[in-house]
């Protein structure tokens, strides 16, 4: 049995539920970086990534995964 395994058969971890929320409702936009940001520990950049990767795979085509206002001129074009 591994470690892990057998820390959550304890008395503590069989009465508490595990907590995966990870920074969850504590991420905003920063006046410095662009994009979403959290202070802290948090899973704020596995979160963007299967975000972006649902929007992939929801678009019908190219155009579809391409943000408001790029394009040529955001190319330098």
């Amino acid at each position: 049995m591994s470690n892990l395994t057998a820390s959550s058969q304890g008395t503590i971890a069989r009465r508490y539920p595990y907590n995966y929320q990870m920074g969850l409702g504590y991420e905003g936009p920063h006046a410095v970086v662009p994009g979403v940001v959290t202070v802290g520990i948090s899973e704020q950049n596995q979160r963007g990534f299967y975000k972006r990767w649902a929007e992939f795979m929801a678009a019908h085509s190219w155009a579809d995964l391409a943000p408001a206002g790029v394009g040529a001129s955001a190319r330098g074009k």
